[in-house]
């Protein structure tokens, strides 16, 4: 027997109030990699300017947990590429995508810098695999 621990119920009930009890909206962020820290808030945040299909993307799909670990499916859509939300460019973006974030309000949830910078042409996809950012 345990002496202190969070059983699964505990991480579920965790893992709704944090992401299923409020829509979160993911973006793209062109600040350096490694520029962004524990204070970061979404104001600090550069994003491409919202053309050539560039736009935040509100994650109003299907959140589920269990044991702890989050999946999330995205809503059907042009933001939908096999259940993960992303963006298909339409064209140049107006800078470089330095890195992908979470954010609710002003609050950045989570945010991961990518590991190759994403350059914009028409018809290239950058697409998020959740639980990769989340995990992180």
């Amino acid at each position: 027997m345990a002496s202190q621990g969070t059983p699964d119920g505990g991480l579920d009930d965790i893992g709704a109030l944090a992401y299923t009890s409020g829509l979160l909206t993911l973006v793209g962020y062109t600040n350096t990699a490694g520029s962004l820290s524990n204070v970061t808030v979404v104001a600090d945040l550069t994003q491409p300017t919202t053309s050539n299909g560039y736009a935040p993307i509100l994650l109003d799909g299907v959140w589920s947990e269990t044991n702890g670990v989050l999946t999330y499916v995205h809503s059907a859509g042009a933001n939908n590429f096999s259940g993960n939300p992303g963006w298909q460019a339409t064209g140049v973006w107006s800078a470089t995508v330095n890195g992908i974030a979470l954010i609710h309000g002003t609050k950045v949830r989570h945010f991961m810098d990518l590991s190759i910078p994403f350059v914009a042409a028409n018809l290239k996809k950058l697409v998020a695999d959740l639980s990769t950012v989340i995990g992180g």
